[in-house]
């Protein structure tokens, strides 16, 4: 199945997470006969060749894809969703989504597979969120079969972009919630409004490693230059995090497996 799959990697200002992401990627079984994609939000060519570095150091296979310029979105929405739009215009069967914060296990695929080969799924999470149920959709470490994005796809154009309230209430009246108006709100509504079953794995599969204040508080500055030694600050700094520092408090460090 790997042969089937493709892997969407947005990325964006952090190549240090990226680097840490694509190593544990690694790790899969046969990933190198996947068809990996890392994409990179419009940047200064300095940080391609931090993401160059990164990808011939960790994940050799990978295809890096640079955006060009385009309509602005919050907090990466634009990328993400662009990510899977690409990954779906490949006609993979299975499209993979992870994040350039989302930390892996080997078995990350097989769980998906295992999964989506076991029912009509219309998308697989690597990590439940918090304490929110088993079906509750949320972005990192996620696979979709391709006929899910179907239901999507149409979804991210420019005028979602330009303001994602006001399409989201026109296209999807009543449906408010706790969704949100980015990126996995958006999923969030597709999903529900086709009645698309979800399940998150537990154990989780995916760590997602981002935290609040990243490079912006003195406490959590990155003080490598180059990105060689970003990278291994960011490995020792990933440990000492407090849980109110953390995008969840459910994130745990990544636990080397015994023989991997």
């Amino acid at each position: 199945m790997i042969q089937d799959s493709v892997f969407c990697i947005p990325t964006a200002k952090r190549p240090e997470f990226l680097a840490l992401c694509l190593e544990k990627l690694a790790k899969i079984p046969d990933i190198e006969q996947a068809d990996i994609r890392i994409f990179l939000d419009t940047c200064t060519d300095e940080r391609l060749t931090d993401v160059e570095y990164c990808r011939d150091t960790f994940l050799p296979v990978a295809e890096i894809f640079r955006a060009d310029k385009h309509v602005f979105a919050l907090s990466g929405c634009w990328n993400i969703l662009r990510s899977l739009h690409e990954g779906w215009r490949t006609n993979k069967e299975y499209v993979f989504f992870v994040e350039e914060d989302v930390l892996v296990l080997p078995t990350f695929t097989k769980f998906h597979w295992n999964v989506h080969n076991s029912g009509n799924y219309f998308v697989t999470c690597g990590r439940r969120h918090s304490s929110m149920p088993l079906d509750f959709y949320s972005n990192p470490g996620t696979c979709y079969r391709h006929k899910s994005l179907d239901h999507v796809v149409p979804h991210i154009n420019d005028d979602y972009f330009r303001d994602t309230t006001v399409y989201l209430d026109k296209h999807f009246p009543g449906m408010k919630g706790m969704d949100g108006t980015l990126d996995d709100g958006l999923i969030r509504k597709v999903q529900r409004s086709v009645n698309g079953k979800v399940l998150c794995a537990e154990p989780p599969v995916a760590f997602h490693s981002g935290f609040h204040y990243y490079d912006r508080l003195e406490e959590y500055k990155n003080k490598g230059v180059t990105i060689q030694e970003r990278i291994e600050y960011l490995r020792k700094m990933l440990p000492t995090l407090t849980k109110q520092s953390r995008y969840t408090h459910d994130w745990e460090p990544y636990i080397e497996p015994v023989g991997c």
